[in-house]
């Protein structure tokens, strides 16, 4: 699929936030730092290999002075891990967002 192709298939503005994150499946934890965030999912750079069609729970924390307000963010999001690719840059992991929910700090 062309670059060009696969923007059309992106309905959602991508972020391009690099916040730190765990990964919670139902089985391991994994460190994790965000490379851009949208509405229906997040791309996230990890050391670890996360398997394609894993369930995972995550709590971002957006800080304040990014969004414009006084204090920071929390919103706990549940989703699946959609794609993983290992690049000469790093390992990376797709995942789209089920649910989320804001949180107060």
């Amino acid at each position: 699929m062309s670059t060009g192709q696969q923007s059309e298939l992106r309905n959602s503005i991508r972020f391009p936030l690099h916040l730190q994150v765990t990964l919670k499946t139902s089985t391991a934890e994994y460190h994790a730092k965000t490379i851009d965030i949208s509405a229906g999912g997040i791309l996230f750079h990890t050391e670890s290999e996360v398997a394609v069609g894993s369930e995972v729970e995550f709590t971002i924390e957006i800080p304040g002075d990014v969004l414009g307000t006084n204090h920071p963010v929390s919103v706990k999001c549940q989703g699946r891990v959609v794609r993983f690719s290992e690049e000469a840059s790093g390992r990376s992991v797709a995942v789209v967002i089920d649910e989320y929910h804001f949180e107060r700090n």
